[in-house]
């Protein structure tokens, strides 16, 4: 029984000899404190324990627990605790995760550089400021200029910098802008003096240099003729602009055409509510012009042109092509309807005539020859037809402008019978213009009667 109890002595000693000498470790797979960039996935390395003897033979491995997580896209200090338990035995160890941003943002910028006016600094450059964590930056750019250099710079919220210089070229090769009020053609009655409308000059760096502007003119009030108003102004760095305003210097038309150089004013289609406008303006100048009337309209514009010494022709009753070309016997009937018309008007019969659409109007092709017989048959009968040849276009546009244009360009030497129709505003304010460039450049103007010289086309038909 003795040597029973010595050897569960002796067995409890070897436990606790045992017990008290091995222990319990921890250990971490990799460092202790880890940098990692954001939005990098995070690897776990994972952590050892080891229940070992006196001589360190391990001999039982606990499960490791981990406790914490690591959020890869948010910024920050991470701890992750592993820890082993053995019985009455627990160990527990620490590590440290960084999530980290060491990326610096991207400056963007529309210009590599930079154009501007000399002494300028309030420069505006589109730019974008765009960071890998932080994203749109724009709004916390730094700007400044130094060294002729526009220099953005920011920072992202880990601090990481970043800088874009432009470089910046001070010049200005744009020229100022001269702007004249009023028309830029003027006509002055001979003797009377030029009065300046006025004109505006700015200049894309200095502004309004109107004061700077140098106007000279050689006109000669008493001799008519096409002179200019010269507008000049410059820029710090010499960028010249010069603008130009036309003046006429005319005299009334005289009440007998005289010299080689005659123009006569037609209109056809009329009258109509724009009849009256025309006929102040010719009485302004003293110009006298020819009306191919046709059967609409107010009478009492027939009669004041008449009274006021224009000539009144006979254009067409309907205009109405299809009823006018049928026949001779179908013209004749258009003819007298308006014939008798001006002859109730004025008390005068009228020979003179404008076919519809012209002699040479192709619009009568459906009765074959048609136009060739009347242009003998009218002449048989007493009457004598215009043409023309210069045609206004007004038509083709309503730009009075260009009516204009058309008009004065394709006047020459000689007799010069021009197409207007009175039924068209924008034609009827060109006439004024028209007028002036003539009585300015040695024309007079003169109605048509049966004794001047004929504008014939080509018929067509």
């Amino acid at each position: 029984m003795k040597k029973v109890w010595i050897g569960i002595l002796i067995f409890i000693a070897i436990i606790l000899f045992y017990g008290l000498t091995m222990h319990l470790t921890l250990s971490l797979n990799g460092n202790q404190e880890i940098e990692l960039p954001v939005f990098q996935e995070y690897n776990e390395q994972g952590a050892k324990g080891c229940y070992s003897d006196i001589f360190g033979f391990c001999l039982f491995r606990p499960e490791v627990k981990i406790n914490g997580e690591v959020d890869t896209n948010k910024l920050g200090d991470y701890y992750l605790t592993y820890s082993i338990s053995f019985g009455w035995y627990h160990k527990k160890i620490e590590r440290k995760v960084s999530v980290i941003d060491l990326i610096a943002p991207v400056i963007s910028a529309k210009d590599k550089q930079i154009l501007t006016c000399p002494g300028n600094e309030d420069i505006n450059l589109e730019y974008t400021a765009f960071d890998n964590y932080d994203q749109d930056i724009t709004d916390k750019v730094v700007k400044r200029i130094q060294d002729k250099q526009f220099i953005i710079e920011v920072a992202d919220s880990s601090g990481n910098r970043s800088s874009l210089e432009i470089p910046i070229v001070y010049d200005d090769d744009e020229k100022p802008i001269i702007t004249l009020k009023g028309n830029n053609t003027v006509a002055l009655l001979k003797g009377e003096k030029y009065v300046e409308p006025g004109y505006i000059a700015t200049d894309n760096c200095l502004g309004d240099i109107t004061d700077r502007v140098k106007v000279t003119n050689n006109i000669d009030y008493e001799q008519n003729g096409k002179y200019q108003v010269t507008y000049t102004v410059s820029d710090d760095l010499g960028n010249t602009t010069k603008v130009i305003r036309t003046v006429y210097v005319y005299e009334k038309n005289p009440d007998v055409p005289i010299g080689d150089k005659v123009i006569y004013l037609t209109f056809d289609d009329g009258p109509s509510n724009y009849t009256g406008q025309l006929l102040d303006v010719l009485k302004k100048y003293n110009v006298k012009a020819t009306f191919f009337v046709t059967g609409q309209g107010n009478d009492q514009f027939i009669k004041r042109a008449y009274e006021e010494g224009h000539s009144i022709g006979l254009h067409t009753y309907t205009h109405q092509y299809n009823t006018v070309y049928k026949s001779v016997d179908a013209y004749f009937d258009d003819l007298n309807k308006v014939s008798d018309r001006v002859k109730r008007i004025t008390g005068v019969e009228s020979k003179l005539i404008r076919f519809p659409g012209g002699s040479s109007n192709t619009v009568s092709k459906f009765n074959p020859g048609i136009m060739t017989t009347l242009a003998r048959e009218v002449e048989l009968r007493g009457y004598k037809y215009f043409d023309w040849n210069v045609a206004s276009g007004d038509t083709g546009t309503t730009n009075t402008d260009k009516i204009v244009n058309n008009v004065i360009k394709s006047l020459k030497k000689g007799n010069n019978v021009v197409l207007q129709h009175d039924t068209k505003k924008y034609s009827v304010e060109a006439v004024s213009q028209i007028i002036e460039y003539g009585l300015a450049n040695g024309y007079v103007f003169a109605p048509l009667d049966i004794t001047s010289p004929t504008v014939h086309h080509t018929i067509a038909n």
